[in-house]
Formats: C-alpha cells, sequence, structure tokens
C-alpha cells in the first residue's frame, strides 16, 4: 500500500485520493445549484393590474388586464409581443396578441365566460408568463337555443345521451330517438328483442351499448340496446322500483340509482350480477369524477312519485371511493335546495352542473323555476340558467355535446319533449 505523510501522520494515498475526488464533486454540485445568471435578451413579465376582479357572466370586466414586459436590468422593453390566452371559465379578450408600449406595457379588456365559474387569462412573452383570474358572478341567463319543440307533457321524456360519431339519443314514449348530426330531424331506432315503452335515464357503455331505464310496469328494468338495434333485458331480469338514471364506471360496470328502492345498485353487464352500493332516500342523478374518486349524486323528494315516501327534499351529495370502489362516508354538498334534483354533467375544468326543479331554497318566486346550478371545485353554488314549469317547460337532464354536435355546448331536455342548446364556452368532460 503506497503511505502518505502528512504534518506527521502517515495516511493511505487512497484515502487522500477519495478527499480530493470529494471536494471536486462538491464544489462541482456547488456549482451546479447556484442560480443562473439571465441569458442576454431575456425577457419577464409581471402583472401591474386587472386581477382578481369580481364580473358578471357575460359582461366584460371593469378594468383592462395589465402586464409589463421587462428585462435582465429590470428595464421595460418596447416592441415585445405579448400573447393573451383564455385558459379557464370560457370568456374572451379583446387581443390574442398586443405589442408593448416605451414603458413595457400591454393590455386587453376581459369578457367573462357566460357560467357562474372562474374565469382565468395567461399572458405570455419570451418564454415567461403570468395568469390572472377572475369570479364572474350571475348576470343575465344566457340564449337558450330551442331545437325541439317537443310535443307535450311525458315524463318518457327525460334524458339524453351522445355516442361519438352516431350523434344525440332521446328518451320518447315508446322510443329511443336519434338526431344523427346538428340540424337533422329526430329519427325512431329500429329495435329488434324488447320494446322500449318508458325510458327515463339512459347512457352509453364502452362497447357502444345503450343502457336504459325501462319503467313500464310491471318490466321496470334495466334494458341494453346494441348498436346493431338488438334490445334485451340486462342477464338476471332484476325488477327495481322507478329506475330512474345510470352511470357507466370505466370497468364498464353499471351504477342505476333506483328511486323508490332508494337505493343505488352496481350491477355487472356480463353476469347481470346486482349489488346493493349505497342506501339513500330518492337517488336519481349520479355522475363520476374525472378521476373516479368520487361519486356524485343527486337526489329528489321520494314522496313525489314513490308511495310510500319519505318527505326528503332534493339535495347534492359526493361519495368518495375507495381503491376498490367500495362507498366511503357521504357528504352533503347543497343540502335540502329544492323538491327535485336530477341530471348533472362535468365540463373539463371540474365545475360540476346540475339540474334542480322548485328550488326552494331560493324564495316563493322561484317555486315554479327549472333549471341548471353550478357546483365549483372551491365549493361555490350558483345558477346558471332557468325556465318557468308555468309556461310548460322543464329541465330534466344535461349534457355536453360529442362531435358533431358542439363539445362546447350544453343540451338540456326535459318532461315537455323541448330540447335546448346553451354555448357554454368550456369544453364537456368526456365520459369514462
Amino acid at each position: 500500500m503506497n503511505i502518505k505523510r502528512i504534518d506527521g501522520v502517515r495516511l493511505p494515498l487512497f484515502l487522500i485520493m477519495f478527499g480530493v475526488v470529494g471536494a471536486l464533486v462538491a464544489t462541482g454540485c456547488s456549482e451546479d445549484n447556484e442560480e443562473a445568471p439571465p441569458q442576454e435578451g431575456s425577457v419577464f413579465v409581471e402583472k401591474v393590474g386587472g386581477d382578481d376582479q369580481v364580473g358578471e357572466t357575460g359582461r366584460e370586466l371593469p378594468e383592462p388586464i395589465v402586464v409589463r414586459v421587462y428585462d435582465a436590468e429590470g428595464k421595460g422593453v418596447e416592441g415585445a409581443t405579448v400573447a393573451f390566452a383564455v385558459t379557464g371559465g370560457g370568456g374572451s379578450v379583446t387581443a390574442s396578441s398586443v405589442p408593448t408600449d416605451s414603458d413595457g406595457l400591454a393590455s386587453v379588456s376581459w369578457t367573462m365566460g357566460t357560467p357562474p365559474v372562474w374565469n382565468r387569462v395567461r399572458a405570455s412573452a419570451g418564454g415567461d408568463e403570468a395568469e390572472f383570474s377572475a369570479w364572474a358572478d350571475p348576470g343575465e341567463r344566457p340564449e337558450l337555443n330551442v331545437l325541439l319543440e317537443g310535443g307535450g307533457l311525458d315524463f318518457a321524456n327525460e334524458d339524453l345521451a351522445f355516442a361519438e360519431g352516431r350523434g344525440l339519443f332521446l328518451g320518447s314514449p315508446g322510443a329511443i330517438l336519434n338526431i344523427p348530426v346538428p340540424g337533422a330531424s329526430p329519427v325512431e331506432i329500429g329495435l329488434t328483442g324488447e320494446t322500449i315503452e318508458s325510458p327515463a335515464g339512459i347512457a352509453f357503455g364502452h362497447m357502444g351499448d345503450l343502457y336504459v331505464c325501462e319503467n313500464d310496469a310491471p318490466n321496470t328494468s334495466v334494458k341494453r340496446v346494441r348498436p346493431s338495434g338488438l334490445c334485451e333485458i340486462l342477464p338476471g331480469g332484476r325488477s327495481f322500483d322507478l329506475p330512474n338514471y345510470i352511470a357507466v364506471h370505466s370497468s364498464g360496470e353499471i351504477y342505476l340509482a333506483s328511486t323508490c328502492d332508494h337505493m343505488i345498485y352496481r350491477i355487472s353487464p356480463v353476469t347481470g350480477e346486482t349489488v346493493e352500493f349505497l342506501s339513500i332516500p330518492g337517488p336519481n342523478g349520479i355522475a363520476f369524477d374525472a378521476e373516479e374518486a368520487y361519486l356524485y349524486i343527486l337526489t329528489e323528494n321520494p314522496a313525489l312519485f314513490c308511495i310510500p315516501g319519505p318527505n326528503v327534499r332534493g339535495s347534492l351529495y359526493r361519495l368518495p371511493l375507495g381503491p376498490g370502489g367500495e362507498p366511503g362516508e357521504l357528504e352533503t354538498l347543497v343540502g335540502g335546495f329544492a323538491l327535485a334534483g336530477d341530471g348533472l354533467a362535468f365540463d373539463v375544468e371540474g365545475n360540476l352542473y346540475v339540474v334542480f326543479s322548485v328550488p326552494l331554497e331560493e324564495g316563493l318566486d322561484k317555486l315554479d323555476d327549472s333549471g341548471v346550478f353550478v357546483y365549483t371545485p372551491d365549493g361555490q353554488f350558483n345558477e346558471f340558467f332557468t325556465v318557468n314549469i308555468g309556461e310548460g317547460e322543464i329541465i330534466t337532464n344535461i349534457a355536453f355535446g360529442v362531435e358533431p354536435f358542439d363539445p362546447y355546448s350544453m343540451y338540456a331536455y326535459g318532461f315537455f319533449g323541448k330540447l335546448y342548446r346553451v354555448e357554454v364556452g368550456i369544453r364537456g368532460k368526456a365520459l369514462p
């Protein structure tokens, strides 16, 4: 072994070499961790004004949003192009890009989107960016485009569902209707095997099968309509008491809200095995969030349709799901708000749109209203739009469009057979 002497101490050579290499490595790490100086020509973006405003849906904010572009020395940069892009809320800005002035400033005016949700805009230049946020309070009701006038009150006029490339499907007395492309007239789909008499909830599975809540007594069951038109009762032939709404999990399993059974069931589409998943009075609309970590549930007053039925107001709940899909502890998000809750849908930003009819908590002048309300990820709950039940309008279910229909629009359907389209400006969440 080679030995070196340091201050009278003999040390092995490999220890001396190890110390030198370690010092070099440590020096290199220290240099790597130092913040690199700004490169020549780098620019930076900072917010100057217009952030955190509150406005009304569909209206321009009182103040413009303003940014300053500056260089590494802190001086404003003239002539830099600032790109402004709406990243949330579905609103608009007056220009997609603006050059900075002699002080490095650029600004645009910002109009809020149609739903009462958080709006966001990103301003970027030279690789740097800043984000603005604004809240949109409910303002004027958005425009409701009537696509179908309807043929009168019938409880089979209730649900709607989209299938990519196949268009819009509607429940109707004695049939399922299909509108293949926007502007086309609805046509009854041809069925073989079983018939559809009184459909409530309808939803597509992952193989293109349409699942239907059939309420033609005594055959109150779940039926499946194959793309070929073959209609069949699910294996097992289980009957339910007012099967009302269906959500399909990414696993393919069917979740059924059966209102007068006061139960949400989980059903295998292969074997028909039916398991009691959650007991809850008057379940109606159900939907999974994007991660399928929660099941959102709307209820209606069972006394409306169930004999006997408890007199419980309609509410919005959230149910956490465990790793194996097992139900957790039910959480009330909006309690006792209306006589009835019905359909619901998510947009890609996590805003939840829910249908409530006869909102008892809104005052006497709202008792004949039926409409859509929005629950945001941070827990704010506001009206989006309503129609008047006394004037022959009601909304029971909603869905965002799927190509070839507009995915940035919401479609609403109800007991009087009217079909509405409302521009939201935020893309709907695709089904699992």
